[in-house]
């Protein structure tokens, strides 16, 4: 009995414990004890989102494709192994035709790509997997001893890759499907200056669908003039502010782009809210796994019609 009681919270079956668990924090936010939320009874309570996926000038061959974004894993000491293998479970049996991995795979230090690569690898789908790199992945350092991060995602990108995935470090990658194409832009990490949207746009002509992975959304509106439909980032982690250290003191800024999707000027941004399960005191922003299903889009058609949900 009590193993049972155990392996129900350690192996939740997140779509069917939505009520309960969503009545929980309810009563617990009523007493102020919101903090509780980062106990396991809620840090693994996982957001599985469905979207629509218009594309303008998508060949039939290409609709109902299924694409499954995960961003965020922070592999580390932090983050249950158990989670996230339970993770990659879920999304394989979503049967997806493509996973994009938008980020921060690893919270840092090179021990971690090893176990990083076992739990990737675990991943089935039709197309493959895509991956682009975030701050964390160059390790915690940021713009400073760019060298040392340098070989850490160099490292990364060779495991990866030698486990059949793909890196995409300001490069693309075009499917063809009978006479249509779809090209996925994966753009470098922007926080560690090392986005380059000129290399990863080179040779890609503009008349077929493109979806650009970008780690973080910051930059969304500067990157406007490149062609790209929509947007798929991370980062964020759902929190609306963004915490720097400059000279030792800590500067918060507002976040432009926190979680969920946005229109800008008719183009379409998902701002994934992430895997890993650090500091997530809100039911709002708890843990989140977004599948999308790709529709063709007639030209002429409102940008709304994004925000259908997908079945």
């Amino acid at each position: 009995m009590v193993r049972r009681f155990v392996d129900f919270f350690s192996k939740p079956h997140w779509p069917s414990q939505h009520d309960w668990r969503r009545a929980i924090w309810r009563g617990m936010s009523s007493l102020g004890l919101t903090g509780w939320h980062a106990l396991p009874v809620h840090r693994r309570w996982i957001d599985i989102t469905r979207i629509n996926m218009p594309l303008v000038g998508l060949d039939p061959a290409f609709a109902g494709m299924k694409i499954v974004q995960l961003s965020d894993l922070h592999v580390s000491p932090m983050v249950l192994g158990s989670y996230l293998t339970q993770v990659v479970e879920f999304v394989n049996r979503r049967r997806p035709d493509l996973v994009v991995v938008t980020g921060d795979l690893i919270t840092g230090g090179h021990r971690f790509v090893k176990p990083l690569g076992v739990l990737l690898q675990r991943l089935r789908t039709r197309e493959g997997v895509i991956i682009t790199f975030g701050n964390h992945d160059y390790t915690m350092q940021g713009r400073r001893q760019r060298h040392i991060g340098t070989r850490l995602a160099d490292r990364l990108e060779s495991e990866l890759e030698s486990l059949g995935m793909q890196v995409l470090r300001n490069e693309s990658l075009t499917f063809t499907r009978g006479n249509g194409k779809l090209s996925i832009i994966g753009l470098d990490d922007e926080w560690t200056d090392r986005l380059d949207a000129h290399a990863a746009w080179r040779g890609i002509p503009d008349d077929h669908p493109i979806i650009c992975l970008n780690h973080n959304p910051v930059n969304a509106r500067d990157l406007l003039s490149h062609p790209w439909q929509w947007m798929l980032s991370g980062h964020t982690h759902g929190r609306p502010m963004d915490e720097l250290k400059l000279a030792g003191r800590v500067i918060k800024k507002h976040r432009p782009f926190v979680a969920g999707l946005y229109d800008i000027d008719g183009r379409s941004l998902y701002v994934n809210r992430g895997i890993s399960y650090g500091n997530r005191r809100r039911a709002s922003n708890r843990p989140e796994i977004t599948l999308f299903k790709l529709l063709p889009r007639d030209a002429s058609a409102s940008s709304s019609a994004t925000s259908a949900a997908a079945t």
